[in-house]
């Protein structure tokens, strides 16, 4: 009897452990589809910004990604005019402003001069600004001293793409883009920081939605100003493969894979994949445009960044499974 009974709890211990694998193997796979996809976006930007101009292809990217968050909001019967209060539109327009307007207009003037694999490594230095800024103004601390290396390592890589690359083979217009997408990460890292607060009261998802549509009333009257009307853009099959591809694929279901896999199997695990970014870039970069070589600094760079954001991200032993207790 006792016998039977240990075989059937084994059996379904064995059950349970499979559903669980089968679990988190999805998420894994949600994650690279999300890494791979943000990777993508320095290819598609580079080729976008040669057939339109900033303001227009921010308009249409982040109008499409409102319309489909906005869209998962009424799925989930979350309310939109909570979303829009006039107690949250003052952090809303701080969350459009730094996370989707100020940094898509780096990111994308940056992308102009500077090539996607430049970009993306540079990118790479992104979880180093998230927590510096952190550390800043919400006097977080790394949970161990020697992990504070990672963010000279890291600066070391973009040292190598922005400065010795330069010093081998000077390009005037790659510096300066380069040292935009430097000012895009800086401000990101800002932008993690007022989304943190907007996090005490609206979830993650709320928060993406509401930045995607102040954003894209910020880019639309810059695409006023560039006279979108008159863009032959408009009738440009490139143009709306890469601007949906950035609104839909890289804003929306980006997003969602992430957050979604989060809530599962916790920030820790799926903030380590945040270093494929720039490993894909990079790969796509090298497959999709011949014309942009790929020297030996830019793997030594991309080798430091990655080895840096893996030392500043390492998880305490104690750090929980879930911190996104408000997302929907």
């Amino acid at each position: 009897m006792w016998s039977g009974l240990y075989c059937g709890h084994q059996a379904r211990s064995k059950r349970g452990r499979s559903r669980m694998d089968e679990s988190s193997s999805r998420d894994y796979v949600m994650l690279i589809v999300a890494m791979a996809f943000w990777g993508g976006s320095w290819v598609s930007a580079k080729v976008v910004v040669g057939v339109a101009p900033p303001m227009t292809i921010g308009f249409f990217r982040f109008f499409t990604a409102s319309i489909l968050f906005i869209l998962v909001m009424l799925g989930t019967r979350a309310s939109i005019r909570r979303l829009f209060s006039r107690k949250n539109l003052r952090i809303l327009f701080l969350v459009g402003l730094t996370g989707v307007f100020a940094y898509g207009v780096l990111f994308l003037t940056g992308m102009r001069f500077t090539t996607a694999a430049q970009g993306s490594i540079i990118a790479g230095f992104n979880p180093v600004t998230v927590s510096l800024f952190a550390h800043l103004i919400h006097k977080e601390r790394l949970p161990r001293v020697w992990q504070y290396s990672g963010y000279l390592i890291a600066f070391l890589g973009v040292i190598f793409v922005v400065g010795i690359q330069a010093l081998l083979d000077f390009r005037i217009e790659h510096l300066i883009g380069n040292l935009v997408i430097l000012a895009a990460m800086f401000t990101w890292g800002l932008y993690t920081s007022v989304g943190k607060e907007a996090m005490k009261e609206l979830s993650a998802l709320e928060i993406n939605a509401g930045g995607a549509v102040v954003g894209s009333v910020l880019f639309g009257l810059g695409a006023i100003y560039e006279r979108v009307w008159e863009l032959p853009a408009l009738v440009d099959p490139v143009f709306w493969l890469n601007a949906l591809y950035l609104g839909c694929l890289v804003t929306f279901v980006g997003f969602l894979f992430y957050f979604s896999s989060i809530t599962r199997i916790g920030a820790s695990r799926a903030g380590g994949f945040i270093n494929l970014v720039p490993v894909f870039g990079v790969l796509f970069s090298a497959l999709l445009l011949p014309g942009e070589p790929i020297y030996w600094t830019f793997i030594v760079g991309l080798a430091l960044v990655v080895l840096g954001i893996t030392l500043v991200n390492v998880p305490a032993r104690n750090s929980t499974a879930n911190p996104q207790s408000k997302e929907t």
